[in-house]
């Protein structure tokens, strides 16, 4: 069944992520390197190289036991992997039960992986999923497979942290504060090292909120401050 879903997206028009329905109800989804030219090849860079970074990645740290896509199925410039559900920036944004528990999972599966020395590159909250069992990360195009020194996992943690500020402006009211008190509280039961050189990070990028007058109207921006005051040392 999935080889023939497969075959016939590949023989269509190119679509750099296809959804595939499988006759048994089940969804998967077919990536291809992405085909970039110009000015936006200039900008990004070869999609071929984030591709392959990508499906390195996703064997590498599935390998190791941690929480990626699973590759179903994989040819020279395309794999497949399982849909595992919305993403943690949609449960935010359109919630229906208490998710703390969800966003509690996020961090802990992040401290995971930090705590193999390894970084997504990436790991903002639309690209961590919620299969109904468990958070697995998506989207690996700036992973790298070697392993990482605490300055960069706490860049990744930096990411991680202010996209959960940011998706949380536009959240329903009262929404967003616990579950980002949720996974972050989960990330530093398992990585207080981590967390404390994220600290440091976070006093050298001090004068960054300063340029959020720059662009008022973007959430990233304005996400910025309240990000690294929550890096601030506890009082006491």
């Amino acid at each position: 069944m999935l080889d023939a879903a497969i075959k016939a997206a590949l023989a269509g028009p190119y679509l750099r992520i296809l959804p595939l329905v499988l006759p048994d109800g089940r969804k998967a989804w077919l990536k291809r390197a992405e085909q970039l030219s110009g000015r936006m090849r200039l900008q990004k860079g070869s999609g071929a190289k984030g591709f392959a970074r990508e499906r390195a990645g996703l064997h590498l740290l599935s390998g190791l036991g941690l929480p990626v896509a699973p590759v179903l199925a994989e040819g020279p410039d395309w794999f497949v992997t399982p849909d595992l559900g919305p993403t943690l920036r949609r449960l935010m944004w359109h919630p229906a039960s208490d998710l703390t528990a969800i966003f509690a999972a996020a961090g802990a599966a992040l401290a995971r992986l930090h705590l193999a020395s390894y970084r997504h590159g990436r790991p903002a909250i639309r690209d961590l999923c919620w299969n109904g069992e468990a958070v697995h990360f998506i989207d690996l195009e700036r992973f790298s497979p070697v392993k990482s020194d605490p300055r960069g996992l706490a860049l990744d943690l930096l990411t991680f942290v202010h996209s959960l500020v940011a998706d949380g402006l536009t959240a329903p009211e009262g929404t967003a504060l616990p579950l980002q008190q949720a996974a972050i509280a989960a990330y530093r039961a398992q990585a207080p090292g981590i967390w404390a050189q994220a600290g440091v990070t976070a006093r050298w990028l001090a004068w960054l909120p300063a340029l959020a007058r720059l662009n008022p109207s973007s959430r990233e921006w304005r996400a910025l401050g309240p990000t690294l005051a929550l890096f601030r040392p506890d009082p006491g």
